[in-house]
């Protein structure tokens, strides 16, 4: 499994836990606001997903994410790119 499918599950299993709702319910439905996501749910999953994942998130764009993949997208490990010399 790669670093990016790893981050995916990690975040799906946190969401799955904060909402209470399996981790194939997210992705069938993965619009946060369709489940009870509101600022108690939101921050429970962000102090989760920077403890376990060891990331710092920007609240702002943490809190502007709408769905399962915006968080993802937050979180996961940026490509990297070789230097060009």
């Amino acid at each position: 499994m790669s670093d990016a499918a790893s981050v995916a599950e990690t975040v799906l299993d946190i969401l799955s836990g904060v909402l209470d709702e399996t981790p194939d319910d997210l992705r069938a439905r993965p619009v946060l606001a369709s489940y009870e996501w509101d600022s108690i749910s939101s921050l429970d999953a962000l102090s989760q997903l920077e403890s376990k994942l060891d990331v710092t998130l920007d609240l702002r764009a943490f809190h502007a994410a709408r769905t399962v993949d915006d968080i993802v997208a937050l979180v996961k490990p940026a490509p990297v790119q070789a230097e060009v010399v």
